[in-house]
């Protein structure tokens, strides 16, 4: 993940909640319906997506929510 200053025509800007996200038309289709959060933690901060197939999942977040 990076952060740009600008939009090309491969990408598409959704905005919401008074923030504006640009993301590559191809992986646009992957983030559909997900979830994007700034988490802070005693170890930093950090941005976590969470895609609509495991946003309702009650496993682990860092294997889709399919942990063993």
């Amino acid at each position: 993940m990076t952060l740009d200053e600008s939009k090309t025509d491969d990408d598409v800007l959704d905005n919401g909640y008074d923030v504006s996200i640009i993301t590559d038309t191809k992986l646009a289709t992957y983030l559909e319906g997900a979830t994007i959060d700034f988490i802070e933690s005693q170890n930093g901060g950090g941005f976590e997506i969470r895609t609509a197939k495991t946003a309702g999942d009650s496993g682990c977040d860092s294997c889709g929510g399919s942990c063993s």
